[in-house]
């Protein structure tokens, strides 16, 4: 299901696994995760259903490649029937383990993949994302990526958290990211309840939390962006960036008071 019922681009959504392994502190899915990450059986709906012309997200609430992939195959397998049958699809991951399908993607001219990637700070992602591999693992698989031709290739900048990987974090990444030339980015900031901001409290050292709170208001039962005010700023000084490339620049309409680019959220289509 779409977040933004009625206001996001037409998909299918399809998570295989129960649950996400790298235990992202600031995680907006994380309450719909099993303790036990296990396959969830959506692979045989997909299946059965007639082929399709509206795209298919891997996975909207999990990653399409824990671990476990590996055993089970369930991404895997929906991959290459995807790829077989034509129909429109993209990975969404934080994993290595997407190398193993690349050439299944690569080879479906409806397809891309977007790798999560929010700073090339290493200490960042070690105290955010301690069970994902590191900044500077993913950042190595990207450029191997875009240099596969015909891959479509995604940097998802998503989120970013205002205080601690915007400012020269993210231009260090978004400079980055105009050397290698992946075909899209897509940008986001980080939403925040009540449980979030809790555990990013116990997270992160005083200093920095107190630095991002700033930016919002008082957390409740319902997450939330930071002020529209500072994100539109920011979303429009980053698509001021790849105005002028050949990358494209997307942001999520559905949260905004104007479009910013002819691109929607996803990136690849």
């Amino acid at each position: 299901m779409p977040k933004y019922q009625g206001k996001c681009p037409s998909l299918r959504e399809a998570d295989l696994y129960t649950g996400c392994p790298f235990n992202c502190v600031y995680c907006i899915a994380s309450t719909k995760h099993s303790e036990e990450i296990r396959p969830t059986g959506q692979e045989q709906k997909i299946f059965a259903n007639p082929a399709s012309d509206v795209p298919l997200y891997l996975s909207p609430w999990t990653d399409p490649y824990p671990p476990c992939e590996n055993k089970h195959f369930r991404t895997g397998s929906v991959v290459q029937y995807l790829s077989r049958t034509g129909q429109p699809f993209y990975v969404v991951t934080r994993s290595l383990l997407v190398r193993r399908d690349i050439e299944l993607i690569r080879d479906s001219n409806r397809s891309f993949v977007a790798i999560s990637l929010n700073t090339l700070d290493c200490s960042i992602t070690d105290l955010l994302e301690p069970s994902a591999p590191r900044a500077d693992e993913r950042a190595a698989m990207i450029q191997e990526l875009v240099g596969i031709k015909g891959l479509r290739t995604v940097v998802r900048i998503d989120p970013i958290l205002p205080g601690i990987t915007d400012g020269e974090r993210l231009s260090e990444l978004l400079s980055w990211v105009l050397r290698i030339k992946p075909f899209a980015i897509g940008v986001e900031t980080l939403r925040i309840d009540k449980i979030i901001a809790s555990k990013m409290k116990k997270a992160l050292p005083e200093g920095m939390y107190n630095r991002m709170m700033e930016y919002y208001p008082r957390p409740g039962e319902v997450p939330v962006h930071p002020a529209a005010e500072w994100r539109l700023k920011l979303f429009r000084r980053v698509a001021s960036l790849f105005d002028k490339t050949d990358i494209r620049a997307c942001f999520c309409r559905a949260t905004l008071s104007g479009q910013i680019t002819p691109w929607d959220c996803r990136g690849g289509y």
